[in-house]
């Protein structure tokens, strides 16, 4: 077993935390236990799936029995992820990239002054 955070192999356990090994990693100071993920991989690809075709973070959350704010943790690991590989397939440098430009549509109606002096 390795550190999770920075790989390091140096582990002294720290007893028990909700009945699982609680682990010190000595290069970085971090504890951590040696449970198995909640959610496989497999369903989180799934949630990301669903927010790319639409659906809302809470009835994503609903559908996976998963909480909203760990749903938007998923999506926004994933979008990091993406923005990683963009960059590395970027053009070479001293090519700008183009800027990212939204904009939102506004329509108004201002009605006529019909008021006749």
């Amino acid at each position: 077993m390795d550190c999770p955070r920075c790989g390091g192999a140096h582990l002294i356990r720290r007893g028990f935390k909700s009945g699982f090994q609680r682990y010190s990693c000595q290069r970085c100071l971090r504890y951590f236990t040696d449970r198995p993920p909640r959610f496989s991989e497999q369903t989180k690809a799934l949630a990301i799936q669903m927010y790319l075709n639409g659906m809302g973070i809470r009835a994503i959350g609903r559908v996976l029995q998963a909480s909203p704010a760990g749903v938007l943790k998923w999506i926004r690991k994933e979008h990091a992820a993406l923005e990683l590989r963009l960059v590395q397939q970027a053009k070479p440098a001293g090519v700008a990239a183009p800027d990212t430009i939204e904009m939102d549509e506004i329509y108004t109606y201002v009605q006529k002054n019909s008021s006749v002096s």
